[in-house]
């Protein structure tokens, strides 16, 4: 789950100035209201909540800086240092202007030719150092980009020239072909004697009469070495859930009015089984994450493309920066966001609305009443995790909030709708005129805000329960997990994955393709058990205490797992020569102290019957053979057959013993470490010499 971090920023003293300013009485009305508008209508009613001057602050773009950064850039592609150079490029790429919409138009007016083809220029630079570092994919898309933006007519037969010979490599002999056409057009433009400009045409007239002489010119598969896989997303094991979607056959979920929805298995589960594989409803990255993934896909950023009016954020493609609406409304904000100090939890319930024009939720206002939530889960109906009605849905717990909480978070709620009102969100059809049932009363906040601000503040509440950390795995150098991490990247919300309860023992391990979490068993799970996850809060690292402690406080329940009930040791607090043993018969535990082991047949308390475990104990042996195995291709990165090997000894154990063995526990960790070599994956960059 989302570890809420404490940053620093105005919003702590905005807040505490409106909390101050209200008398008592006034904060016993408040306590009193009933509903999420009524709550924020009172806010907006308070003359301290208008005592703050929001304006539009952001990173803008830096004509200067861009110019300094490409020829620092220039000078290490001409040491052939090109990693520098990229590195350097990128970031002049992203502070260079955009010619685009009507700053494109004031720079045409003022004829300043630097400030037209600047971003061109340095997207065409970095596509150089892209080439010699056989970044191919990367280098066609700088190409295009710069192609489609002005890039100086004398120095196109440049760009389509060089795209030719790599799709070359790339065996796209078609497009290579067209390339190398659009080369020998524009050479008629270049600016250059013509002893070298018959040089040039030479070259491409040699190239074209090879295509065009050919019997079939046609594109190839792509090499391989040129392709750049995302993680795998492993099929659900036993297939696809016809009810919900995201989760594997072994899987239901139940409702009761104690625990709420959780999942339970309809099927034996093993280690190792696929359990969920869902893209989020909205995620958020972190801001430290900024300068190196991109905003859409969370993808690492290895030629990044920026957004056209700011140089705060990254993306890892023009497709990705398109697709991104909810950027368009942040972008003029984000940095005043940033500046607040609030926590991802803040980030995501914006984005839940800033991902979505306003007119998408004013058009389905009528049916976020309508469902119950027990219905949700009870009936037949498809759960499809892409639903916005199973988002609105997941629990938020207002009822057991108290007037402190909800009014910290009205506060915020009136902050957010007062920058969003500095944006275009409220324009177009999220207007009065275009929904006469919203109108504008004239005073500070009309329907269609006060209706957004409602919404914002029920995400606001279910983020805390709800969401979780996107993760990726730091690898200190290539195919080696020796000082390897798992390190966060942001925070999404999955409808499917938040109806699973916690366990202090979890069953399944998260990891992440880009933003897509999928999810593999770590122990067996009968049919009918619960299959829980974990929410940050492991018995082997952390006390009873400690863990019962930080779930209540964050999440607002008393874990009764069999961890807390039985209050099973740390890892470091294990007893090794106490194991408890599995009766042959009804499987009930057998605990034996080992180092006083005389008899080996051992009485079942349960059932009454006597299991000799010296078979057992030899297994036991093997199992430790096995690890050993499993280790040893760990330290070659052959992780494919370390995964088996793991499984196998998970099962091992897990048909000799009941946890917790400090044995099956660096199994399992073992196991989680080989998972998340398969998800999002980044590894330390080497240092450049300057």
């Amino acid at each position: 789950m989302v570890e809420d971090k404490d940053r620093p920023g105005f919003f702590k003293d905005y807040h505490r100035a409106v909390r101050k300013a209200i008398s008592n009485d006034q904060f016993n009305e408040f306590s009193k209201l009933k509903t999420n508008d009524d709550r924020i209508r009172f806010c907006f009613s308070l003359p301290a909540i208008h005592d703050i001057d929001i304006k539009p602050y952001f990173r803008g773009k830096s004509e200067k800086e861009a110019l300094e950064k490409k020829e620092a850039g220039n000078k290490c592609f001409g040491r052939k240092n090109n990693l520098e150079a990229l590195r350097l490029y990128s970031q002049a790429v992203v502070k260079a202007p955009v010619p685009s919409g009507k700053y494109w138009k004031l720079i045409k007016e003022s004829a300043d030719p630097k400030k037209m083809t600047m971003y061109a220029i340095c997207l065409a630079n970095r596509s150089a150092a892209l080439y010699h570092l056989r970044e191919y994919h990367y280098c066609v898309k700088d190409i295009d980009e710069a192609l489609e933006h002005h890039y100086p007519k004398e120095l196109k037969y440049k760009l389509y020239k060089r795209k030719a010979r790599l799709l070359s490599h790339m065996k796209q002999h078609v497009e290579a072909r067209d390339a190398y056409r659009q080369a020998l057009k524009w050479l008629d433009w270049a600016k250059m004697e013509r002893e070298k400009r018959i040089e040039h045409q030479t070259d491409i007239q040699k190239w074209l009469k090879m295509y065009e002489t050919g019997k079939v010119v046609k594109n190839w598969d792509i090499p391989e070495c040129y392709i750049e896989h995302p993680p795998v997303i492993p099929e659900l094991t036993g297939g696809r859930n016809e009810r919900f979607l995201s989760a594997s056959k072994k899987i239901d979920i139940h409702y009761d009015n104690n625990m709420g929805r959780y999942a339970v298995a309809s099927e034996d589960i093993e280690p190792g089984d696929v359990l969920v594989t869902e893209q989020p409803f909205a995620s958020v990255l972190n801001r430290e994450e900024f300068g190196s993934h991109c905003q859409k896909c969370f993808k690492t950023t290895k030629a990044p493309i920026p957004c056209k009016k700011c140089s705060s954020v990254l993306f890892c493609s023009v497709e990705c920066r398109q697709s991104s609406y909810f950027h368009t409304i942040e972008c003029p904000i984000l940095d005043l966001l940033v500046g607040s100090g609030m926590s991802i939890n803040c980030f995501l319930a914006l984005r839940l609305v800033t991902q979505k024009p306003v007119s998408y939720f004013l058009d389905m206002k009528e049916k976020l009443n309508e469902e119950d939530l027990k219905e949700i889960t009870n009936n037949k109906e498809v759960y499809d995790p892409s639903d916005f009605m199973r988002l609105y849905n997941l629990v938020c717990h207002s009822q057991f909030r108290t007037a402190e909480d909800l009014f910290h978070r009205c506060v915020m709620i009136v902050f957010l709708i007062k920058a969003l009102k500095k944006t275009k969100y409220f324009d177009g059809k999220g207007s009065s005129s275009a929904y006469p049932l919203f109108k504008d009363k004239g005073d500070k906040i009309n329907d269609v805000e006060l209706f957004i601000g409602s919404l914002l503040l029920r995400f606001l509440q279910i983020v805390q329960f709800n969401a979780h950390e996107v993760s990726e795995f730091y690898l200190m150098s290539p195919r080696s997990l020796d000082g390897s991490k798992n390190e966060t990247l942001g925070a999404a919300i999955y409808p499917t994955l938040a109806l699973f309860n916690h366990s202090c023992h979890s069953a399944q391990v998260r990891y992440f393709s880009g933003q897509q979490v999928i999810t593999k068993a770590i122990r067996n799970i009968r049919k009918g058990e619960i299959v829980p996850e974990n929410y940050g809060q492991s018995f082997p690292s952390k006390n009873k205490i400690q863990r019962k402690a930080e779930l209540a406080d964050r999440y607002w329940f008393e874990c009764n797992c069999e961890a807390c009930q039985n209050d099973w040791p740390m890892y470091k607090d294990m007893d090794t020569s106490t194991m408890r043993f599995k009766c042959h018969k009804c499987h009930g535990p057998l605990n034996v102290n080992t180092e006083q082991l005389l008899n080996p047949f051992i009485k079942c308390e349960k059932c009454g019957d006597q299991t000799n475990i010296l078979s057992t104990l030899k297994n036991l042996q093997n199992t430790e053979q096995t690890f050993k195995g499993a280790c040893k291709e760990m330290e070659t990165y052959n992780l494919e057959k370390a995964e088996a090997l793991l499984i196998e000894n998970l099962k091992q154990l897990e048909a000799c013993l009941y946890p917790p063995y400090r044995d099956y526990h660096l199994t399992q960790e073992a196991y989680m470490k080989v998972c998340l070599c398969q998800g999002n994956i980044r590894i330390k960059q080497p240092k450049t010499e300057e």
